[in-house]
């Protein structure tokens, strides 16, 4: 079965052998395969000066990239952890994003960064930090999260001129194609860069997810329809910039109901935005105020800790029983209720 880390490999190794100036580094690349084997063995394939290492230098990787493509070439530079954004954030934020737009197009940008979103790694190097990059004007952001929008996301992004932010689960890298009939293709395709896709078709709730969030989604859909009767649409967003939010608003319409989540923290999230956006064009069909789930305002935990921290299924039918509609013979475990979230606000967690 093709697994996440197979699909990023083909669809890196299928622009090598039709761009010529494509190029790819960052730490651990070469021979090593990256932190999380997305470059196994593609070294046998392409040359040193095509694919190499790098210093542990997260400013020289993106600088070198974006002075890369200014001069014609495409960079795929790979950043092992979102979380070291900030030894890169002037090159990311002001100079990465902006220069296609300040020169009205005359300089081009093709650079796509690959950055792993953790977990299991402390408070360091477990951060979902997709919002941070979503308020910057000029990046177009992806968070695919299946083996088969993987691949044909970032098919979509290396055939562009914009920067891309390209994040990856670092706890799905291993797993296969489950929602795609037929399994990831061998032939070149392309995902559309901000739509939204309906892994798991509902009438009576929406449930709109960013990243891995969309697994524990699911694992609370099939609680809601075994145990309640309720019957959840679950939409994986794939993308965050840009987004399209007419099946979303369509969804809503359906169900008058709407749940947001995201591994990320939720103060200050785009999952607010996601929500408000949602709720300002289908006010008239929602039947309660849309519910946003995100981890909690507190530094990542040790691993052991990370249930408490990171949104579960558990949480989702909590939030739904206490802010939406209660369900028969239901005992939350957590509080959702306006109250609480204000006292954990205030006191940041």
């Amino acid at each position: 079965m093709v697994q996440v880390r197979d699909a990023i490999f083909e669809s890196i190794l299928d622009k090598y052998y039709v761009d010529p100036t494509l190029v790819s580094f960052g730490e651990d690349l070469r021979i090593w395969g990256s932190a999380y084997g997305a470059y196994k063995d593609l070294d046998k394939s392409v040359p040193y000066h095509r694919l190499f290492n790098t210093a542990i230098s997260e400013a020289a990787i993106i600088g070198a990239s974006i002075g890369y493509a200014m001069m014609g070439g495409r960079a795929l530079p790979e950043l092992m952890y979102c979380d070291f954004l900030g030894r890169a954030g002037d090159e990311v934020l002001n100079q990465l994003a902006k220069w296609q737009g300040m020169t009205a197009g005359q300089v081009k940008m093709p650079v796509v960064v690959r950055m792993g979103v953790g977990a299991k790694y402390g408070a360091q190097h477990s951060q979902d930090w997709s919002s941070i990059f979503a308020h910057v004007p000029g990046l177009k952001v992806v968070f695919p999260v299946t083996p088969y929008d993987a691949k044909g996301i970032l098919n979509a992004a290396l055939n562009g001129t914009d920067p891309v932010i390209y994040l990856e689960n670092q706890k799905l890298y291993g797993d296969g194609e489950v929602f795609h009939e037929g399994g990831v293709p061998s032939d070149y395709y392309e995902v559309p860069i901000g739509e939204p896709d309906v892994k798991k078709h509902g009438s009576d709730l929406t449930v709109l997810t960013i990243g891995a969030t969309l697994f524990k989604a699911l694992e609370a859909a099939k609680i809601f329809e075994e145990e309640y009767g309720v019957s959840v649409e679950v939409i994986d967003a794939r993308s965050i910039v840009p987004f399209n939010f007419g099946p979303v608003i369509e969804s809503v319409k359906k169900t008058g109901k709407l749940m947001v989540a995201s591994d990320a923290c939720k103060k200050g999230s785009i999952i607010n935005d996601f929500a408000q956006t949602v709720c300002d064009s289908a006010f008239n069909y929602l039947d309660a105020p849309p519910v946003v789930l995100g981890s909690r305002n507190w530094i990542t935990p040790v691993y052991e800790l990370e249930e408490h921290f990171f949104p579960q299924a558990e949480w989702f039918i909590d939030a739904y029983h206490q802010k939406i509609k209660p369900l028969k013979g239901h005992k939350a475990k957590r509080s959702f209720t306006t109250v609480e979230m204000n006292r954990r606000n205030l006191l940041g967690v």
